[in-house]
């Protein structure tokens, strides 16, 4: 397990993650607030929001493929 710190607004907050998933995490939340150090509350909205869509988009992709191959199968 990981520990890891997240500055939002004005407060921390300490978070455990299994060691594998914290490698990813640690780079993907760096890359998307661009390495600072604290984010603001509506920075995290507009993240959160961004991974929605992308998630959305993903299982509209893998529905896609999914009728492709019921269409084959």
């Amino acid at each position: 397990m990981s520990k890891l710190t997240v500055s939002i607004g004005s407060k921390d907050f300490d978070i455990t993650l299994d060691e594998e998933f914290s490698k990813f995490f640690e780079k993907d939340f760096k890359d998307t607030f661009s390495e600072k150090n604290r984010i603001e509350t509506k920075e995290l909205l507009w993240a959160y929001v961004q991974k929605s869509y992308d998630e959305y988009l993903n299982k509209q992709e893998y529905k896609k493929m999914v009728d492709k191959i019921d269409e084959v199968v």
